[in-house]
This record gives structure tokens, C-alpha cells and sequence, in this order.
């Protein structure tokens, strides 16, 4: 049961944050008294106190920093300032902060390091990298710990003398901070911590946060001396690194590395599994997916067992699978289970046979995708069997049957299913009948004009829409003939098959289902006037807004959607007013599809509807639109805090292929943690992408070039890989050791040439020193 729980001001706390909104329109007069709330005992009104210092930006920040410096009252006053100067607006506020930084008294210094830190104040970078080395723990810690919110590989020699000191407070923090920073120093000195007990495990997760192809070896080599509980230790490490190599693009060259350093070790892992716990199986399970041959896939089908483990067991199965044809046709043998699982990524012909033998498994998944593997590898060997197929008593498998014999085509396609028609069971003819329907045979018209008269009312419906995509000019004859049976269920199906044909005729057909007293008739008449863009038939439809049924009038409304008259916007627009939510949703679709500004204030509305539904449907009609603002809104969407919201903005920016949304994604990513799924649509392959990340690399700064370089790598295209090369000659030192780190990693051809000449030429010596750390891995 979920819980709702509602927090509310009393009278008191209420009247003393509305003091507060009267002292920020005071202005500079205000702020003395301001800094004195943020000691209220109540946190709703030092939060509102917090909020206002931060909005007055530069005439808080000196009252603050003094205030921080000399009074210090209560705990929770000072971390109401200290969240105020991170959320401030003020320009002046890193620097008054980094001058803190430099305070002799310890707890000061730590306020200011954990203050810029916040504030993700790349310009402090140096200062902190030398607030390392403070003889105050906290102190050092806090600085350390901002060079990791901040980012980059600022200050990393700094960290990595931390390392040396093995100080057991500073050395923990900056490791993980170095194991972030994705800077290919960091991974020499983490590996020298694998021979200290103190630090071993720590380090080990550290050396697969890196995401680095380079701390592969170093793990392997733990290996020979240790017992099964390395082993799995060295597995979660491993999939972590796999993960963060995933985002940064870099994981073929990983598991390329994994394969020959860990790959020998192979039965350990696989035997790991028995002994270990859920999050290590887990581990294992990825580990063996990208090392592993057919000898481990009876070890992982066990896993398949498990809800938690099916997903990632399927899709190691499935990645031993796609490298080995012998492990495909292994893996058939085992189980069931395993079998659904391989089955997918079946696309050797050295496995039809075996596939083949499938269709008659005990197990109806297992069949059904049986059927859909055969089509993928085009075996038109198994035509006759998948007809057979077409009389399995379970559905899911039919129709796999039923669509792989569409996708096959053989040239006896026709005839055999005119003799499933004409001789088959019930459920087999019905499936006959789809085939038809898709493939449009004419030498099928007589056997399916025959079938409109069966006595089994789902043949009869099924061949009278068939006889639409059938190519025969008895066909609208026969149609019409039907359109005024005194069967309700074959006149809507002849309003189903006439969309299909063109002509006149057709849509005088449709027209005069618009009268038919069955509903059914009504709503595909009104569905086929629409897809025929019939705009003489405007009247008719606005008639059907009235109708009694519900999904007539919805049907209506989609229809209008695509008659481009006045009279059908009006009253689409009329409808959006409606107090249905379904006709107004229906309706909104309708406009979002309209060209031109006038629909916008429709779709702007739609996104601030309290229904996720209707803010989604918004959401579709402006991603396709090519106004700025239109834009803006998507944007901000993709920010949004309902999920569904947020995704369904993301991916329809990255259906667009024009620079501007490009530009969003851009910002979005840069303004975004790793975690968020921005990153992925920017990662989509297309060249208004590439173009926009090439243009804003020529001025991020070291915490953003290596999201642009990830975003490049993880295309995996040419274009993308050229332009990475191209960043290592631009003017931004940022770009040009992101570029040379991602260019590394990925081990492309021409990369240690690239890099090496930039590790020789570059003026920058921070380029340099990661260039030929580069080169020397």
C-alpha cells in the first residue's frame, strides 16, 4: 500500500516565509535579516530563507562568505548558508568562495572546498588540487570530494600523490574519484593498491569503475593466487567496467581485452556461479556473455530459471550465441528455456535443420519462435511444415506461422494456401485467409468469393476483407453487393476491404456506410473516408460527432484529422473543448497533424493537463513541428519527472534529423548526470548529431568534452570517428584530450599515430602528459 503523506506550513511557519518573499523585494536592504532566518527552527522556512539568498546572487554572497567566515552559529545555519552560496545566482560567487578556500581555520576551508564542489566550478580546479594536500583531513577530503562532483581529470597528479601517501582517510576518497575521472593515468596508480589488504577490494571495484581496457590485465593478474571469492569479486568489477565502457563507446575494444586476459579463466568464472549471490551472478553472467563459448551455456540456462537473472542469463546466452554458430545450434539441445532464449538470434543456415525439428517442441514458445527464426534466416525449405504449423492448436504459434509464410514468399506460396482455404480446418482457413489478405493473390478471388458465404461467421468476415488487397475487377461488384447484406458483422468487413481500393467507387461505398444503422459499419466507414482523404464527405463526418457511439464519434474525429477544410478544423477545434476525454485526446491527435501556427496553443495547453496522456499526445503533435517554440517544449519535457514524459520527448527528439533538436539533445546531455537517458538518444548514429557535437566541442570545458567524445564513440560510424580525429587539432586543449582518451579506447586505426604526434606537437602541456600516458598503456 503506498502511502500519501502531505506537508503543509503551519499559520506561524506561513507567515514567516511570506516575511521573507517581503524581505527578498527589499533587495540588498534585506539580506542581513535574511541570513538571520536561516537559524528558524523550522526547515520548510530556512529552505524558503535558502532559496531567496540564493536568488539575490551577488548582494548575498559577501553577507554569506562574511557571515560563514566569522559567525557560524548553529549546524543547521551553517548549512543553510553553505547550500545557499551553491545555489547562488551570483557571478561573484566562486571567487569569493575560492578565497575562503584559502582560510587557515580548517572548518572554513572545508565549507568553501564542499561549496564549490557543488557548484561544479571548473575554475576552482586548481586551488582544490592544491587543498589536497592540506594538513587537515577534512579538509583534504572535501576537496577531494569536489574534484569528483566537479569532474575531469583536474588535478590528477595531485590524486594520484595521494594515492602514494596511502593515508587511509584521503587515499579511500580519491580513489573513487579517480576512478571517475576517466583520465588514463588513474589506472597505475588504483592497480598498485591491489597488493595492500587495506585497499585490495576498493581498488578492484575502482579499476571497473574506469571503463578502461587498461584495467583489465591488472585484475586478471589477481587470478593465479586467489580463491573463488576473488573470482566473483573480479566479476562485479568486470561488469561494472563493461557498463561504464558501454557509455563511454569503447566496449568492443573491452571485450576484446577481457576475451584474452580473462578469457583463459573462463571454467573459474562459470564455476563461480554455484557458490555466489544474486548481485554476483549477476556479474558472472555478464562476464561470461562476453568471454564465454558454448561450454558455459548449460551454466547460465540455470539462471534462466530465476526472475531476477532471466533477463541478463537471455542475453549473455544470446551474445555467446550471435559469435558462435556451434553455440546456436548447442544450445538448441539444452532446455526449453534456453531454447527461447537463443532462438531470437538464430541466423545461421547451419542451424535450420535444428530449428526446423523445433516446430513440433512440446513447448508453445518455443515453437512459435521457432517460426520466426525460420523466416530470419529465409529457410524456404520449411514452407510445407509451417502450413502444417498453421493448425497448432495454440495461436501464438499460427500466427508466427502465418506471418513467416508472408516473409518467406516461395513461389508456391499461392497455391498451397488456396488449398489450405478450400480443405483446411476452421482455424487453418481463418489463417489462410490472413495470408491472402497480406499477399493479394488474384488467382485466390473465386475460392475466397466462395468463402463469404461459410456458415463460420469469422471465415465469412475474414474474406470479405481479404478480397480488398485482391487485384481482380469483380472485386467492387462483389463489394457492393455485400456493403447491404442483411449481415451487420459482412458490411462492416466491406467497409474494411473498400479502403483498400481506389476509385470512385470506393468511397461512394463508404459514404453510404455512414448511415448504416450497425456501428461498426459507421466507424469503418468513417475510418476509410478518412485514409482516402474523401473531403467532399466533411459534412457527413461532422454529422457523425453526434452519433450515439462512442467509437464512431472517435473515429469521426480522426478522420476530419485528415480532410485539410475549414470546416473540418473548426470542428476539430469545437471538439478539443469536448467534455469526453477520449473525443478530446482523439481530437487533439487531429490538430497536432494540422500544418501551421494556429494548432500550437492546443498542443501547449495539452502540456499542462494533470493526465500524463494527454500531455503525451502534446508532446507528438510538437516534436514534428517546425516552430522554435515547439522545440523549447519538447526540450523542457525531456526533463520532465514522470518518466513516461521525459522518454516518449527524448525519443521523439532523436527521430528528428534537423540541426536544431540536434542542439537540444546537445544541451540537454551537457546539462545532465550519466545516468540520464539523454545520452543514449544523442548517441544515435546521424549527421545533424555529429555536426552539432563538433560544433560546441570547440568550446566545452574539461568536465563536458568527454561527454561529447562518449556520445561520438557510441555511434560507431565513420563519420563520428573522423570527427573525433578532427577534434585533436582544435584550439580547445578540453576537446583535444577527450578526443585522444576516447580515440585510445576505442583502438581505432590511426588512433596511436594521432595521439603520438599529439603527445610530441600539442602546446598544452596538461595534452601532452595525457597524450604520452596514452601511448605508453
Amino acid at each position: 500500500m503506498t502511502v500519501s503523506r502531505t506537508f503543509t506550513l503551519t499559520t506561524a511557519e506561513q507567515a514567516r516565509v511570506e516575511h521573507i518573499d517581503q524581505l527578498v523585494a527589499l533587495g540588498p536592504s534585506g539580506v542581513d535579516e535574511l541570513i538571520s532566518t536561516m537559524s528558524d527552527p523550522s526547515w520548510t522556512v530556512r529552505r524558503a530563507s535558502v532559496a531567496a539568498l540564493a536568488s539575490l546572487g551577488d548582494d548575498s554572497v559577501g553577507p554569506l562568505c562574511t557571515w560563514l567566515s566569522d559567525q557560524r552559529t548553529e549546524e543547521h545555519s551553517i548549512a543553510a548558508a553553505v547550500d545557499a552560496l551553491a545555489a547562488s545566482i551570483g557571478k561573484s560567487t566562486t571567487v569569493a568562495v575560492m578565497a575562503m578556500l584559502a582560510d587557515p581555520r580548517p572548518a572554513i576551508a572545508a565549507d568553501a572546498a564542499q561549496i564549490l564542489g557543488r557548484r561544479r566550478a571548473t575554475e576552482a580546479c586548481a586551488i582544490l588540487g592544491k587543498a589536497i594536500s592540506h594538513v587537515d583531513d577534512n579538509v583534504a577530503v572535501a576537496a577531494i570530494e569536489a574534484l569528483g562532483a566537479i569532474g575531469g581529470s583536474a588535478a590528477i597528479d595531485e590524486l594520484i600523490a595521494v594515492m602514494g601517501h596511502r593515508n587511509f582517510f584521503r587515499t579511500f576518497p580519491a580513489l573513487q574519484v579517480l576512478a571517475k575521472s576517466g583520465d588514463p593515468r588513474a589506472v597505475a596508480p588504483l592497480a598498485s593498491l591491489l597488493d595492500d589488504e587495506t585497499f585490495c577490494f576498493e581498488a578492484v571495484r575502482a579499476l571497473g569503475r574506469t571503463g578502461s581496457a587498461q584495467a583489465i590485465p591488472p585484475l586478471a593478474s589477481l587470478l593465479p593466487r586467489s580463491g573463488d571469492a576473488i573470482v566473483r569479486l573480479i566479476a562485479l568489477a568486470l561488469a561494472d567496467l563493461v557498463t561504464r565502457a558501454e557509455w563511454i563507446g569503447v566496449a568492443a575494444q573491452v571485450v576484446i581485452t577481457m576475451r584474452e586476459c580473462i578469457g583463459p579463466s573462463l571454467v573459474r568464472f562459470a564455476a563461480a556461479l554455484r557458490a555466489s549471490d544474486p548481485e554476483e551472478r549477476a556479474a558472472l553472467a555478464v562476464v561470461l556473455g562476453r568471454i564465454g563459448d558454448e561450454s558455459v551455456i548449460p551454466e547460465l540456462a540455470r539462471l534462466l530459471d530465476d526472475p531476477e537473472l532471466h533477463t541478463i542469463a537471455t542475453e549473455a546466452i544470446q551474445r555467446i550465441g550471435e559469435l558462435h554458430d556451434a553455440a546456436q545450434i548447442a544450445a538448441l539441445a539444452v532446455d526449453a528455456a534456453t531454447r527461447v532464449a537463443v532462438l531470437p538470434i538464430v541466423n545461421s543456415r547451419a542451424a535450420a535443420a535444428s530449428v526446423r525439428a523445433l516446430l513440433r517442441d512440446e513447448n508453445g514458445e518455443v515453437r512459435a519462435r521457432a517460426c520466426e527464426a525460420l523466416a530470419r534466416i529465409g529457410d524456404s525449405a520449411s514452407v510445407p511444415q509451417l502450413f502444417a504449423t498453421l493448425d497448432d492448436p495454440n495461436p501464438r504459434v499460427a500466427l508466427a506461422a502465418t506471418a513467416a509464410i508472408q516473409s518467406l514468399g516461395v513461389a508456391d506460396t499461392a497455391k498451397r494456401v488456396i488449398a489450405a482455404l478450400q480443405h483446411g480446418s476452421p482455424a487453418v482457413r481463418r489463417y489462410a485467409l490472413r495470408i491472402i489478405a497480406y499477399m493479394g493473390f488474384a488467382e485466390a478471388y473465386e475460392p475466397v468469393s466462395l468463402a463469404i458465404s461459410d456458415a463460420d461467421p469469422r471465415i465469412a468476415e475474414l474474406a470479405v476483407a481479404s478480397l480488398g488487397a485482391i487485384n481482380d475487377p469483380r472485386v467492387d461488384g462483389l463489394l457492393a453487393e455485400i456493403a447491404v447484406s442483411p449481415t451487420p458483422t459482412l458490411r462492416a468487413a466491406a467497409m474494411r476491404a473498400a479502403v483498400n481500393r481506389l476509385g470512385e467507387n470506393a468511397g461512394e461505398l463508404l459514404e453510404r456506410g455512414l448511415a448504416d444503422d450497425f456501428a461498426w459499419v459507421r466507424y469503418y466507414a468513417c475510418q476509410g473516408l478518412g485514409r482516402i482523404g474523401r473531403a467532399n464527405a466533411v459534412e457527413q463526418l461532422i454529422a457523425r460527432l453526434a452519433d450515439a457511439t462512442p467509437h464512431v464519434r472517435i473515429s469521426a474525429i480522426e478522420a476530419l484529422a485528415h480532410l485539410e477544410t475549414a470546416a473540418a478544423w473548426q470542428a476539430l477545434c469545437s471538439v478539443i473543448r469536448s467534455g469526453d476525454p477520449d473525443e478530446r485526446r482523439a481530437a487533439l491527435i487531429s490538430v497536432g497533424l494540422r500544418p501551421g501556427d494556429a494548432a500550437l496553443p492546443f498542443l501547449f495547453e495539452a502540456l499542462k493537463s494533470t493526465d500524463v496522456a494527454t500531455r503525451l499526445i502534446g508532446l507528438s503533435g510538437l516534436a514534428r513541428r517546425p516552430e522554435d517554440s515547439a522545440l523549447e517544449h519538447v526540450a523542457v519535457a525531456a526533463l520532465d519527472p514522470v518518466a513516461e514524459v521525459r522518454d516518449a520527448a527524448l525519443s521523439l527528439l532523436g527521430e528528428r534529423w534537423d540541426r536544431a533538436a540536434a542542439e537540444a539533445l546537445v544541451d540537454l546531455a551537457l546539462a545532465c548526470d550519466e545516468e540520464h537517458p539523454v545520452h543514449l538518444t544523442l548517441s544515435r548514429p546521424g549527421a545533424c548529431r555529429i555536426a552539432a557535437i563538433a560544433a560546441r566541442l570547440a568550446n566545452v570545458d574539461d568536465r563536458r568534452a568527454p561527454i561529447l567524445a562518449s556520445a561520438l564513440a557510441r555511434m560507431h560510424e565513420g563519420s563520428a570517428t573522423t570527427t573525433l580525429f578532427e577534434a585533436l587539432t582544435l584550439t580547445n586543449a578540453a576537446a583535444r584530450r577527450a578526443a585522444a582518451t576516447t580515440l585510445i579506447a576505442m583502438a581505432v586505426d590511426g588512433a596511436y599515430k594521432a595521439v603520438t604526434r599529439v603527445a610530441r606537437e600539442d602546446p598544452d602541456l596538461e595534452v601532452r602528459r595525457v597524450c604520452a600516458a596514452l601511448v605508453a598503456a
